[in-house]
């Protein structure tokens, strides 16, 4: 049955990417997803298809129109009508100046919307209620419902979609129940949305129609690596590696093949080893002091060296040199240029801390989609993310999106909304460049950074105010016993550790004595495995589980926390 759905979502996407206005492709597609165990895309494709319905209805008010390519039986009757016109053709040849829209499609009409509008609605709450994001499934729910009420006989079939859309309802009553603590409300336009929670879960899954992720033990790509290598740390070397699989049980000795960094040579202690710079960067301070391609700190304007403006005119885009400078024209800044007004006021400035990790990711998503169209290369072929696993798991057509494997932080805000608007102040067609910047290529970008980004620290909350993403430091894998140091600022920098770092092992016997180890010794060996550390490294196991797990995609599993975890008689 997967095989199925899989082939005709593969027809259907092909379809789509030639016929991108069309709602009726979406809404398909979402119901593909949907069985597939996607409810995370059904709502992207639910979505789209419902923003290009609007259209329809208020054609003022919508940016993008909702066309489809005209039928083979349509395409005879225009033919056929226009055979029949004799006379006064030439009196309005001027009449539709304005229109132009492809010769092959035609607007979506009324009676089109009025048949599929309710299970578009249908379809984008149940999606967003099954991976838990309950704030939007309620806002579009009513909205649906209402319309529903509103437009009754109009519509081909109210029925089931109101009561899916009931059945939805009465799932974000129980939600809004629990966090109240109090009765149910019987009307839901009582609900207050804001104490709804507005983030669930999407899959981290290996997509089965992703063929963008690279064979990690080609030689032809190791050479690659490390070449690039070379230049930034002479005395690594990217090799393939076995890793647990971390959605298993502790027990089991199942593997993934990913990259890891490997001495070629010893390491002295505190001896730096790599240093590198990364454009794929992201601050959520507005108006701040940093470069804007590096996140370096601006040099003062009395400098030999002072600061530069962009050449482009954008008044409050300023970098720390000039090489920074023309690296951003080439890498991601020309798809932006002139255009800062409106992204500036994306994710930048966020009261909450706890919210700024958030929004960090989403501004590196709209930095890699500024890559993507500056360089006209698809976005998991940028070098900056090509080579990064984000975790993933193998795809499963039976797995529920709310099951173990649901790692991966989603909301209807972050994942869909706001990237479609990255698109759209860059003057990209959302639509038209769907191959491109696909919901599932999105995910896929969001799993990479969360489980490689870097990030400082405000001084003043707490809270993340900055993040990179260094493609080669990214590939030196997570050990809650590291032997090498990080340090970022301009640029990131890997030291050996010396014994005085090294991480203390601990744990407790049956009897309640604390057993350790002796410390390592500081250094790195000849092909020893160059290991860095995604958390503190001086919490409890179980804390320090709980903390990588976001960025692992499951329980750490490195030699410390398997000894740490066993239990002892």
């Amino acid at each position: 049955m997967a095989i199925q759905l899989l082939e005709s979502r593969a027809e259907n996407t092909t379809a789509l990417y030639e016929d991108p206005h069309n709602p009726h492709l979406y809404l398909e597609r979402a119901r593909l997803h949907e069985q597939l165990g996607f409810p995370d895309l059904a709502a992207a494709d639910a979505y789209r298809a419902l923003s290009l319905l609007d259209s329809v209805i208020d054609p003022d008010g919508c940016e993008f129109h909702a066309r489809r390519k005209i039928t083979t039986t349509e395409k005879t009757e225009i033919s056929e009508s226009a055979d029949q016109t004799v006379t006064g053709a030439n009196e309005n040849e001027n009449e539709d100046e304005d229109e132009d829209e492809d010769d092959d499609t035609v607007p979506v009409t009324e009676e089109e919307y009025n048949t599929i509008i309710g299970e578009v609605y249908a379809l984008l709450v149940r999606g967003l209620v099954s991976c838990g994001c309950y704030r939007d499934a309620y806002e579009f729910g009513v909205r649906g419902l209402d319309l529903l009420h509103d437009l009754g006989e109009k519509l081909k079939d109210t029925t089931t979609p109101s009561t899916v859309l009931n059945t939805q309802m009465d799932k974000i009553k129980t939600m809004y129940t629990l966090r109240t603590k109090k009765s149910s409300p019987s009307n839901i336009h009582d609900i207050d949305s804001a104490i709804l929670p507005a983030q669930g879960f999407a899959r981290r899954v290996l997509y089965p129609w992703n063929t963008h992720e690279p064979d990690r033990r080609s030689p032809s790509e190791l050479a690659f690596l490390n070449t690039r290598l070379a230049e930034i740390a002479p005395k690594c070397e990217v090799r393939a590696v076995a890793l647990p699989a971390l959605h298993g049980s502790e027990e089991t000795d199942e593997v993934s093949i990913q990259l890891g960094l490997f001495a070629k040579e010893d390491i002295a202690p505190d001896e730096v080893i790599l240093r590198e710079s990364s454009l794929l960067t992201a601050t959520n301070r507005l108006h701040d002091d940093l470069c804007d391609a590096c996140n370096a700190p601006l040099p003062d304007l009395s400098a030999a060296e002072p600061p530069v403006g962009c050449s482009g005119g954008c008044a409050d885009t300023i970098f720390c040199s000039q090489n920074c400078h023309d690296k951003a024209q080439d890498v991601y800044h020309g798809a932006i240029c002139g255009l800062e007004d409106g992204l500036e006021s994306i994710g930048k400035d966020i009261p909450d801390p706890k919210d700024k990790a958030d929004c960090l990711y989403l501004l590196l998503l709209g930095r890699a989609l500024a890559m993507s169209a500056t360089q006209n290369v698809h976005a998991l072929e940028l070098p900056e993310v090509k080579y990064i696993w984000g975790d993933f798991h193998d795809y499963e057509a039976e797995v529920g999106a709310n099951s173990e494997v649901a790692s991966l932080p989603f909301s209807f805000q972050l994942n869909i909304l706001q990237p479609m608007r990255f698109l759209e102040e860059m003057e990209i067609d959302p639509y038209e460049a769907l191959p491109r910047f696909d919901t599932w290529v999105l995910n896929t970008l969001y799993a990479k950074f969360r489980g490689t980004a870097s990030g400082r620290l405000s001084t003043w909350d707490g809270g993340p105010e900055l993040c990179a993403v260094h493609p080669l430091w990214c590939l030196a894998n997570h050990s809650c016993d590291p032997n090498v140091r990080w340090e970022w600022s301009a640029e990131i920098t890997f030291s050996a550790r010396h014994c005085e770092e090294t991480a203390v092992w601990s744990r407790t016997t049956a009897d309640g004595k604390i057993e350790m180890k002796e410390p390592k010794a500081g250094g790195i060996a000849q092909d020893a495995e160059i290991l860095n550390h995604y958390c503190d490294i001086g919490l409890p196991v179980k804390e320090r589980r709980e903390w990588a797990c976001g960025a692992l995609g499951g329980k750490c599993r490195c030699d410390r926390c398997a000894w740490e975890s066993l239990e002892v008689n």
